[in-house]
């Protein structure tokens, strides 16, 4: 017979929450991390349009993305024209959230006097995303029967200590949008109790459907993120309803006709509005790369910004990807426990309560368990020990099948992300865990401790985040754009089509084939000159650094500086207006060997790098201004290539 809600007894019962009481944690917790926030990032939210999270790395590329395509007229569509000139690229291949630029441009268009704070209200969504995380979780505690200060602490602590938002450090901030996989673990709740209850289960696949929508529509990486957690949930469902013979169409159906139902609004959508997906490469560079699989270390060492370090903390580099740390409050409270076990003085009443009797631990128990095979995907298909000298085949990774079966899986590259559903699985599982000890005599000043160790956590992350980011906004502050507008001076703009930064850099496309790697990585003082001179001018880059580029339109925009001068194809894109050169000859007078140490050991790239001088010279440009390394230069392609070759 199938078992009833009865079937599950809670071994510590605890009155549930009037609806009063909810409401009234929820708002204390709300507004404890909204003055936790605005304290942190005073600077940002206090001075609109003054400040950027970050301006390095990846975020100011995505910055400098938005801010071009906010300034465009709305028929243009979402096709970036400020960069990959003539071409422009798609927002969607840009890493900028197209779900949120596309009401974001129609809102400063409609209201013109937001324009120049489209960044800063897209910070402030970002941001935001603690304050949202902080709700999910008071959600999420409420279902464990958690009490109400400790509901409070950890929905304002976790969400600053997630391995999502240390990615604000390098600008990676739609994937700093922890709300996205917190909303799949409550609906995940809802569908286990509908289950267990035998409920209906259509609205909680309906929920289920649209957070995968709306998340992948942020950043892609959550399509295979929050849907595999959900197929590997589902799977963990079907097999504990197999051994207690519940029926198992319902799952089926629903989980099918969720995930094929959010694969044909993202990826299949993302096909149709992209006219270019034909040209776009099947799979990503850079998979099983180690600097982009998870190193299981990560988990035991702390970041940079904590002060009470875990004893058994890894000592090597973690690389970024795979940072996940699993905080003092976890990793002192397992030593704990260890050490109880081992001294065998963990009171009876602390062990684990039977899952088959205690609902909570059940879900949770699950949770856990469908958190392993992304967790196994993160370490990669290979696992390297002792440098190298040993190789492990992961034959347990998902990816390890899917890859045989198409090379389109490699488009999801940087494997570490996949251990943040682990994270949040075993961060919540010990807080249910640890929860209980309130309730015990013996643990109790354990369990304070450990909350004491989540705060100081806490203020050492906030305190970073305070002092690290939210840097001068080098987009649109005169103060700072200074020295880029003294080099422009007199320069009428509009005369020109487009600006070429020299040395040149193209990022984004991947090689495939045989064909040669191509992709030149920006120095960022070059690049953020570059973005400011585009900020400046009003005119769009020739250079270019987003992800997923076609490889014909970089090869084309290369052929520039390939003897011989632009391709034909090119030049046809063009019109009859000089393009304006931007050299920095730091580059090439010894001052800054950034672009010839990368370049190394690729000599095709680096004998492109060294012939700018010729480059220069053979198309007859004339400069038009000077400043100390920077030199703007007046080029006529059209002319130059009709003119006779010396």
């Amino acid at each position: 017979m199938a078992p009833t809600q009865e079937t599950f007894q809670h071994t510590l019962p605890v009155a549930e929450p009037t609806l009063f009481s909810r409401w009234k944690v929820g708002l204390i917790a709300i507004l404890v991390q909204l003055v936790l926030l605005c304290y942190t990032y005073s600077y940002l939210i206090f001075n609109p349009g003054k400040r950027l999270i970050v301006t390095h790395y990846d975020g100011i590329k995505s910055y400098f993305s938005i801010a071009s395509f906010l300034r465009q007229p709305q028929r243009d569509g979402m096709l970036v024209h400020g960069h990959n000139y003539p071409f422009g690229e798609y927002m969607y291949f840009t890493d900028s959230a197209p779900l949120l630029m596309a009401p974001l441009h129609a809102l400063v268009h409609a209201i013109p006097a937001l324009a120049p704070y489209g960044l800063y209200l897209y910070d402030l969504f970002i941001l935001s995303s603690l304050v949202v995380s902080t709700g999910l979780l008071v959600l999420i505690f409420r279902r464990l029967a958690l009490p109400a200060w400790l509901t409070v602490l950890l929905s304002v602590a976790l969400p600053w200590l997630g391995p999502q938002t240390i990615r604000l450090n390098v600008g990676h901030m739609n994937l700093a949008y922890t709300p996205a996989l917190l909303f799949l673990i409550w609906a995940l709740q809802g569908l286990h109790e509908a289950w267990r209850t035998n409920a209906p289960l259509r609205k909680h696949f309906v929920w289920l459907f649209l957070g995968i929508v709306v998340a992948s529509w942020l950043h892609f990486y959550y399509l295979p993120l929050l849907g595999g957690s959900l197929a590997f949930f589902v799977a963990c469902l079907l097999i504990d309803g197999w051994r207690r013979q519940r029926p198992w169409r319902p799952l089926v159906v629903g989980t099918g006709l969720t995930l094929f139902g959010a694969l044909l609004m993202t990826w299949g959508l993302l096909t149709a509005l992209d006219p270019l997906s034909r040209e776009r490469p099947v799979g990503g560079g850079g998979y099983g790369w180690i600097e982009w699989k998870f190193q299981f270390g990560a988990l035991f060492r702390g970041y940079d910004y904590n002060k009470v370090r875990f004893p058994l903390e890894r000592t090597a580099h973690i690389p970024y990807e795979s940072s996940a740390y699993l905080t003092s409050f976890v990793l002192f409270g397992l030593l704990l426990v260890g050490v109880l076990l081992l001294l065998k003085r963990l009171p009876a009443a602390a062990r684990l309560p039977r899952s088959d009797a205690d609902s909570r631990a059940h879900f949770l128990k699950l949770l856990f368990l469908s958190s392993l095979p992304l967790a196994l995907a993160s370490l990669g298909e290979t696992i390297e020990l002792d440098n190298g000298a040993y190789v492990i085949h992961n034959y347990l990774n998902v990816f390890f099948v899917a890859h045989k079966l198409t090379e389109r899986i490699t488009q999801f590259r940087t494997l570490g992300r996949f251990i943040w559903p682990f994270w949040w699985a075993v961060v919540l599982g010990f807080s249910w865990y640890v929860a209980r000890w309130r309730q015990l005599a013996g643990l109790r000043w354990g369990l304070l401790v450990l909350c004491g160790l989540l705060i100081i956590d806490t203020v050492n992350a906030t305190h970073h985040y305070h002092k690290v980011t939210q840097s001068t906004n080098l987009l649109a502050l005169p103060a700072d754009t200074e020295p880029v507008r003294r080099l422009t001076g007199w320069i009428k703009s509009e005369a020109y089509q487009a600006i070429l930064p020299l040395p040149y850099f193209h990022v984004g496309t991947e090689a495939a084939n045989g064909q040669l790697n191509i992709i030149i990585d920006p120095d960022d003082p070059h690049s953020n000159t570059t973005y400011q001179l585009s900020m400046v001018t009003g005119l769009p880059l020739m250079s270019h650094k987003a992800a997923r580029t076609v490889y014909h339109q970089a090869e084309l925009l290369y052929s520039v500086l390939r003897p011989g001068g632009p391709d034909p194809e090119l030049l046809t894109r063009l019109d009859q207006r000089p393009i304006l050169v931007f050299l920095d000859s730091a580059y090439y007078n010894g001052s800054n060997n950034y672009y010839r140490d990368q370049l190394k050991d690729r000599p095709e790239m680096r004998a492109l790098f060294e012939r700018t001088p010729d480059f220069i010279r053979e198309q007859n440009m004339r400069r038009v201004s000077h400043q100390g390394s920077w030199s703007l230069y007046e080029w006529y392609p059209k002319a130059a290539a009709s003119s006779p070759k010396p």
